[in-house]
């Protein structure tokens, strides 16, 4: 879902609840499929993350020396890691938004059919990594496919899909940590 999609859901759910309802949330309910409520929850969590991410990296000291940008990006790393030790699959994506991501997922890659293979080719083949581990660094970034990116529910500029194994990643770019993911998204034949 496109950020234009998510916010006629907003304002429909504002305009829903500003109707004269005592109960806000069954006015919510009413104007918002449950596809779209799960990814506008999607995007309520990626922005509480952004938010702590942000007030993390306010305790660093900024610095334009390169030696000294690295050890600041891997102080954010140990201190999204702390701050999100007891995270685990789903904390970012809620069920229901990973099987709206997924079924986009399998409906562009049926439309692209003979071209799936080379679509997928430079997904690394590896099983996922944890929650909060480091992208391994002799894996390949392997790319969303623009057409299939524009489906997908837009992320916050720090933050990437990106293909490992058969599993779609969220991935924090500047620090390179697996922040969540969706297993089993992309087919076994592809693999």
């Amino acid at each position: 879902m496109t950020a234009t999609g998510i916010a006629v859901i907003a304002m429909s759910m504002q305009a829903a609840a500003a109707g004269g309802r005592e109960d806000g949330d069954a006015a919510i309910q009413e104007a918002v499929s449950p596809t779209a409520a799960a990814l506008l929850e999607f995007q309520q969590r990626l922005d509480g993350y952004l938010d702590l991410r942000r007030s993390l990296l306010k305790q660093l000291s900024s610095t334009a020396d390169a030696t000294r940008l690295e050890a600041r990006q891997e102080s954010l790393a140990a201190a999204v890691r702390m701050a999100r030790r007891n995270a685990k699959r789903g904390d970012l994506i809620p069920s229901a938004a990973a099987a709206a991501i997924s079924s986009t997922i399998t409906a562009d890659l049926k439309r692209r059919a003979s071209a799936s293979g080379l679509v997928l080719s430079e997904v690394p083949n590896a099983p996922i990594p944890s929650i909060n581990a480091t992208y391994p660094a002799d894996a390949a970034l392997s790319t969303v496919p623009p057409l299939m990116l524009n489906n997908l529910p837009r992320l916050p500029e720090t933050l990437q899909y990106r293909f490992f194994g058969r599993h779609l990643l969220i991935l924090d770019g500047d620090v390179q940590i697996v922040l969540d993911y969706i297993p089993n998204v992309l087919p076994r034949t592809l693999r």
